[in-house]
């Protein structure tokens, strides 16, 4: 029986002569072998007892098992084949003069028939992309698509240690298994996960809008017209800037555009009165601006129009060997972020999960959000544009690729792609186009040679007005074009979180601790709970580690503002699957004691003991906002374990804006067991609390947990601290030869190269001598 799919023709937003219907409705898909390569129709007729139907937009690990999508074999099976989708549609009988097959996302590779005709191929999980289907279309009658997916696993390297370079990762993809509690190891999502739709025009389009903006209210517009009428079209471009979330003034302009076959390229620059600047929520109102472009001739009318939002701001970093500020708008302002992914099949991601989350960001008192290794929906960045928050955006390269010159090509091809996606966006701040590709000190391959150094140079000709990362993390010497630290003392590093006092860092863009989800959680997951459940008493202890940990870095990094750093990313905020890793909220969005530190730490006014663990040194005031506060006390207090007051002193103090200061060097002459709590109260003139803060047996730091990081299960891909028969990651696909050293050896050996940052020479003479054992 052949099924007819519906189309949802819905309104039409753009007013014009352009016409979206979307393809809705179940696809019919089955799995085909890789090595079949004969003509979709003979391979669905071959595979008509395995087909099944799968709902529009989604992921196909989720669909096929709803109740077991994030861990097993069954998993890993899905992306050993290819999957052959097909739906039978009905054309509208009025196509008009050109029609136009749109994905808005397939995960990863595609190859598109229309009709029995070859139409095209993509690469890529994030990226829209189109054909022009109008001369394989049939209006009025059946149309038969086929669309094969495939996001294929790659090979085993040989030489690689799980779960940095056990594979050279060939896909341009980060949401694809990485381990250590992020993406699962039998997870590499797949499918059509975007709406698809047939647009029908006149042949003639507005493709893209990129706008740069500068203080004065100037307003660069660059569009990009493709004329497919076989003639030149001659008409009119209409371009009107309106307020968005404002009473502030807009402007209109109207010219002549000739527009020859083909591609064309228009540059007009508008200048908005009065201007309203885009400001991240700590510093101001996050004011918004709406473009819309028309093209219209006498005749027809408006054949194409196209809206955009976008904001009026500035962002600069100024980098040098000491320090790193960050400016808004000219201005200094001190970032303070947190990495995010909002799940692990973004399918399932709602607009109201996402407005959920962004909130939490606010809420802890973040002002920037790192999408971490992946392009998220269009939603977030309109919510982060809407709500004030900035974004650090990685590109989906993380750890070790392939180090070829096609690869290179082919992810220059979508790095470009996503910059030009999302640039309009005013809450991106910084692009970063490799996530940590010398993690394994022996790799240096991606940095040095194929993808990262061309990566960098596109990104930095593409888009010049926005900060540029080579990559992120452990390239600390190269402050030009990286310079940012992942420092995981007190976890992976090192047994005290305190190491970090030391550490004068220019912008430390990872640092954190996993935790276990909370109990309702972990006992919701059959594979997670039988593998954890030793945990159950020990949530609440770990929960306060994590805790302790994140406090002293961000108390930390926030009076290095005052010598050398712009801010800080701590990772992460959300957990993607309910097991354990390093988010403060779990993935069913239950708060662990870390996000209530983090919220108290990240207030843009705090009041903080800087110490290293065992003895005090000074009493700071963190001020990130704009507003000074004059005649302020600052009153410290020390109470010992029975509550009794032991110390108590206070200074008068002008508190500065947009600052970090030193209010008052402090030596206490008491044994550090006695001080059980300190109380640090920072007040105005007539005695109303600003900033509040206290801290438990600061002198007495909590140990690491036993077992931690080293214990782990593989079928989970996370540290399960003291469980008495988990392997050691050091011995997870450790050749036979090390495995002749002691274990204990090997794990502090590690440890030890990991937390120390080698120059660049010995770094690379190191990866050239592995390279030719």
């Amino acid at each position: 029986m052949t099924t007819i799919n519906p189309i949802d023709s819905g309104p039409n937003p753009a007013q014009d002569r352009t016409r979206r219907t979307r393809l809705v409705d179940d696809w019919q898909v089955c799995p085909v072998a890789p090595e079949d390569d004969r003509p979709p129709e003979a391979l669905f007729a071959d595979a008509a007892a395995q087909v099944i139907h799968v709902p529009d937009s989604c992921h196909l690990q989720p669909t096929l098992y709803p109740d077991r999508p994030y861990w097993g074999s069954h998993l890993r099976a899905i992306n050993q084949q290819d999957w052959l989708y097909r739906r039978v549609f009905i054309a509208p009988e009025d196509s008009g003069k050109r029609t136009r097959l749109r994905f808005e996302g397939v995960d990863y590779f595609a190859d598109v028939w229309l009709n029995g005709a070859y139409v095209g191929q993509h690469e890529g999980n994030f990226v829209p992309f189109e054909f022009d289907i109008t001369v394989h279309l049939r209006p009025g009658v059946e149309n038969v698509l086929f669309v094969r997916v495939r996001s294929p696993w790659d090979a085993p390297n040989p030489k690689g240690t799980y779960p940095l370079d056990h594979v050279l990762r060939g896909l341009v993809k980060g949401l694809y298994e990485h381990g250590e509690g992020v993406i699962p190891p039998d997870v590499n999502p797949i499918g059509i996960w975007r709406p698809v739709w047939l647009i029908h025009d006149d042949g003639i389009h507005i493709d893209h809008v990129q706008i740069n903006t500068q203080l004065d209210g100037s307003v660069d517009v660059r569009l990009r017209v493709i004329n497919a009428t076989g003639a030149a079209w001659a008409g009119h471009c209409d371009l009107m800037i309106r307020a968005h979330n404002h009473d502030g003034p807009g402007v209109d302009q109207s010219l002549p555009l000739q527009v020859p076959e083909g591609t064309h390229e228009q540059h007009v620059t508008l200048h908005i009165p009065e201007p309203r600047l885009w400001w991240p929520w700590d510093h101001g109102l996050p004011n918004l601006y709406d473009l819309t472009a028309s093209l219209y001739s006498v005749p027809d009318g408006v054949v194409s129009r196209t809206e955009t939002r976008f904001g009026v701001r500035t962002v600069f970093m100024e980098r040098t060997a000491q320090r790193f500020t960050c400016f808004i708008n000219e201005h200094p302002i001190f970032l303070r972020g947190s990495a995010y992914i909002p799940g692990l099949y973004l399918s399932q991601i709602t607009a109201d999960r996402l407005r959920d989350d962004v909130e939490l960001a606010r809420d802890a008192n973040l002002n920037l959000l790192r999408v971490h290794v992946h392009v998220c929906l269009p939603e977030l960045y309109q919510l982060c544009d809407e709500l004030g928050v900035l974004v650090w955006q990685d590109f989906e390269l993380n750890w070790v690729h392939e180090a070829s010159l096609a690869f290179e090509q082919r992810a220059r091809r979508l790095q470009h792609a996503m910059i030009e996606m999302l640039f309009n966006h005013p809450s991106i701040m910084a692009w970063a186009c490799h996530n940590e590709p010398t993690m394994r000190l022996a790799r240096r391959a991606n940095l040095e040679q194929h993808p990262d150094p061309a990566l960098y140079a596109d990104a930095v000709e593409q888009d010049p007005s926005r900060v540029i990362f080579l990559c992120s993390g452990h390239q600390e010497e190269d402050w030009l074009r990286s310079g940012d630290s992942h420092t995981y003392y007190g976890a992976i590093w090192s047994r005290q979180y305190t190491d970090v006092y030391d550490q004068q860092l220019r912008l430390n863009s990872e640092f954190g601790f996993e935790a276990p989800a909370a109990l309702s959680t972990l006992q919701a997951e059959d594979d997670v709970w039988q593998r954890l459940q030793h945990l159950e008493g020990q949530i609440d202890t770990l929960w306060r580690y994590q805790a302790e940990l994140i406090k002293f870095h961000v108390e930390h990094l926030r009076r290095l503002r005052a010598t050398c750093s712009a801010g800080y990313v701590h990772f992460w905020l959300v957990d993607l699957v309910p097991q354990v890793g390093c988010g403060v909220v779990d993935a069913h969005r239950q708060k662990k004691m870390g996000y209530e530190t983090l919220r108290e730490a990240s207030q843009p006014l705090h009041v903080m003991l800087e110490h290293n663990g065992r003895r005090p040194f000074a009493i700071w005031v963190l001020n990130d906002l704009l507003e000074a506060f004059s005649n302020t006390t600052v009153r410290w207090q020390v109470f010992d374990a029975h509550d009794r007051l032991l110390l108590e002193n206070e200074a008068a103090f002008d508190v500065a804006p947009n600052a970090a200061q030193r209010v008052q060097t402090v030596r206490w002459d008491l044994p550090a067991t006695d001080c059980a709590r300190v109380v640090l109260t920072l007040q105005d003139h007539t005695g109303h609390v600003l900033a509040a803060n206290t801290y438990d047996r600061p002198f007495q730091p909590l140990q690491r947990p036993a077992g931690y990081p080293w214990k782990f299960d593989p079928y989970l891909g996370v540290k399960v601290f003291d469980y008495p028969d988990a392997p050691s990651l050091a011995d997870v696909g450790t050749p036979p030869l090390l495995r002749r050293i002691p274990l204990f050896v090997r794990e502090r050996a590690t440890e030890f190269v990991l937390r120390q940052q080698f120059p660049v020479w010995l770094a690379s003479s190191v990866a050239r001598l592995v390279d030719r054992l």
